[in-house]
């Protein structure tokens, strides 16, 4: 471990000190990505061939980055690793994916979204998909995001490139230190990043000290690339990511550590004209996890504890598209086994250590088939068909785990459940401006390995412990959305509008079997299917570009949510408006950010936990300057956030703990 430490150290450290810095702007078409910078590809949820391409700098902070695309919203329990959410929809029902890699977090409190281990500058491109598409890597029933991984260029001559970055955020005196290096040449490429990342507690506004809100990690990456022949080529991947000392306000205990070490093989084999490619890949991760509350005042901790969690997965997929006639055809079978454990130590002030799995040696084996096909009927119609099927097998792989469940549930505690995910999507292009788009969905989704076998789970939310179920059904879900889309050259306008019907769905339910564990706890909940839950929402987006030089875009979001007894459910983002204002020229670029968030009114507190949130707005603006030099650019840039020092916090801020006050940001980076 030291000596892989070492490495990422190394790989990290070529001289920088860098702080966040956010700044993107929509592109209609974006054919080539620069080593310097992300993509972000966005579906606005009306239509799989028109998308919204974003620029993000590779220094950009990965959270704030995705809190910004319309129909994404972030679970923020501290200043580290926001959880992503579709829709308001989390967890188990979206579908996350690194480069096609199923990865699961390690922690029961939900404190390592897979997003938390990797960063912009190991990113080429963040795909997002706001509904069930052949691009999830999972078959989410909400849509899902799959993070692309930088991959070594190949060149005709031998050509060296890569960036150096520093800078500095006032707020939280937070430092960063990013580097790239890539060699490459017509057969062969290697790229090595990595970034280091440190900031202390932030100050809410008017200097408040928001306390353990600080965070330190490393993240760095090497890929490997060899063109064998014409035909075949061979990617290798590897992506560490080291965080320590990482506070967690809204929660009651912080992160000791939270590792993660990521490793992939691929083989891409190019066809005739029939077949575009077929790409196959094996991977393997392990993400190791640590809830710690050493650090906390010792009169605030009723007990103390250990609370360590560990996932690995290993899996594979290979997929390829062939076009024929009128049939644009996606093809993928995949694979994966995950191994989930956490435990817990509990140190009374008197007696013996005690201790208990959380999760109990679980594991699950899925095994999947993907189909996609895109049929162009005529210059105005066409037609996209989804259809995915999947086994899941879940059980608990150690004698200790059964023993440890059998005081609860009886019998075989195994459980296997066929999936599917079945859509249909109409588009209708009436005109060159004008697109329209209806689309119906099934999809089902079995509960978690943590909703079927979790034990004490603690949420924070409602304040009760939680109890897995093993008698759980699927959770299912009827989706119908409609949207419309109108384009000039200087206007484009979109908007949809959507609802899930859900059946089964899945939430907990006030249990008197059981007491209570955590101390202070409200109660005890276990996992159970409700009869029926629905969501409705609509997206509007505006793009108005009246001159070269300037671009205004705002997007609007609004989600509402109910079970079968009428009660709002929970964590869901009330009405979102984000405006960004853009003025480029002759190598500045300026950028002036006004955020609204309406009030969330519509809670179940006594239900769900849920509690009301005021409004809030927020004012950003940001500066940037890009020098061509001989053979190397430099960019600087100076960012003001929060600028009225608002004291404000959004609804999916758990405690609502307040978010940071004033921020100035500087950042300066050199590419070659």
């Amino acid at each position: 471990m030291k000596a892989v430490r070492y490495f990422i150290a190394i790989g990290a450290c070529v001289i920088s000190l860098n702080v966040f810095s956010q700044h993107h702007a929509v592109q209609d078409t974006l054919k080539h990505v620069h080593i310097e910078e992300v993509l972000v590809t966005s579906q606005v949820g009306i239509n799989k061939q028109l998308e919204r391409e974003q620029r993000a700098s590779k220094q950009a902070n990965i959270d704030q980055l995705l809190d910004r695309i319309s129909g994404i919203q972030m679970i923020r329990r501290g200043a580290y690793a926001w959880e992503p959410t579709i829709r308001s929809l989390n967890a188990a029902q979206i579908s996350l994916s690194i480069d096609g890699m199923t990865i699961f977090g390690a922690c029961t409190d939900r404190m390592d979204p897979i997003s938390s281990y990797i960063e912009p500058s190991n990113l080429q491109q963040i795909n997002v998909n706001l509904e069930p598409s052949f691009q999830n890597y999972g078959a989410g029933i909400a849509g899902g995001i799959n993070f692309k991984l930088s991959t070594p260029e190949l060149t005709p001559q031998p050509k060296i490139s890569g960036m150096l970055g520093t800078g500095f955020e006032t707020n939280a005196e937070a430092i960063q230190t990013l580097a790239s290096l890539q060699y490459s040449t017509d057969r062969f490429g290697i790229l090595v990043n990595g970034i280091f990342r440190k900031a202390q507690e932030y100050r809410a506004a008017n200097l408040e000290k928001i306390q353990h809100s600080q965070f330190q990690k490393w993240n760095g990456s090497i890929g490997f690339r060899y063109k064998i022949n014409d035909r075949n080529e061979l990617s290798a991947q590897y992506l560490a990511d080291y965080g320590q000392n990482i506070g967690y306000p809204a929660l009651t205990m912080d992160v000791a550590y939270a590792n993660a070490n990521i490793a992939s093989i691929s083989h891409l084999y190019k066809l005739g004209k029939t077949a575009t490619q077929i790409k196959s890949k094996i991977y393997f991760n392990h993400i190791d996890h640590a809830m710690d509350d050493t650090k906390r005042p010792a009169e605030s901790v009723a007990m103390h504890m250990d609370m360590p969690g560990l996932s690995w997965t290993a899996g594979f997929y290979s997929e390829t598209a062939v076009q024929s006639g009128i049939h644009a055809w996606q093809a993928r079978v995949s694979g994966y086994v995950n191994r989930l454990t956490a435990n817990m130590i509990m140190y009374p002030k008197q007696g013996s250590p005690m201790f208990m799995y959380t999760i109990p040696d679980a594991q699950r084996s899925n095994f999947s088939i993907d189909l996609s096909d895109k049929l162009a009927i005529s210059e105005k119609w066409g037609l996209d068909l989804l259809g995915n099927y999947s086994f899941a097998q879940s059980s608990l792989y150690s004698a200790e785990g059964r023993t440890q469940l059998s005081g609860m549930k009886e019998g075989n505690l195994d459980r296997g459940n066929h999936l599917s995910n079945i859509s249909v999507m109409g588009h209708f292009h009436p005109s060159a401006q004008w697109h329209w788009m209806a689309k119906v969905g099934f999809a089902t989704r079995s509960a978690s390995l943590q909703e079927y076998y979790g034990f004490y789970l603690f949420n924070r939310l409602d304040n009760y412990d939680y109890l897995g179920n093993v008698d759980l059904a699927s959770e299912k879900s009827l989706q119908a959305s409609l949207g419309t889309s109108y384009q000039l050259a200087w206007l484009r306008l979109e908007a949809t509008a959507y609802n899930y019907f859900f059946k089964d769905y899945i939430a907990g339910a006030i249990s008197n079997q059981f007491q209570a564990m955590t101390i202070g706890a409200s109660g005890v909940k276990q996992y159970a299917n409700l009869p029926s839950a629905n969501l409705i929402g609509a997206e509007f987006a505006i793009r108005l570009k009246p001159l070269e030089q300037l671009e205004w875009i705002s997007t609007f979001a609004y989600t509402e949510g109910k079970d079968n007894q009428n009660n709002a459910l929970p964590l869901i983002a009330p009405f979102t408006n984000n405006n960004s204002l853009l003025w480029q020229h002759k190598g500045w670029a300026a950028q002036v950010d006004f955020a609204y968030y309406a009030e969330q009114n519509k809670v179940s507190t006594t239900i769900y936990g849920d509690t009301k949130t005021p409004s809030a707005t927020l004012l950003n603006a940001g500066l940037r300057k890009t020098f061509q030099l001989r053979k190397q650019r430099l960019t600087s840039n100076i960012r003001i956030e929060n600028i009225f020092d608002r004291h404000y916090y959004r609804h999916q801020d758990i405690m609502k703990i307040a978010r940071p006050g004033r921020n100035f940001v500087a950042q300066i980076n050199l590419s070659f």
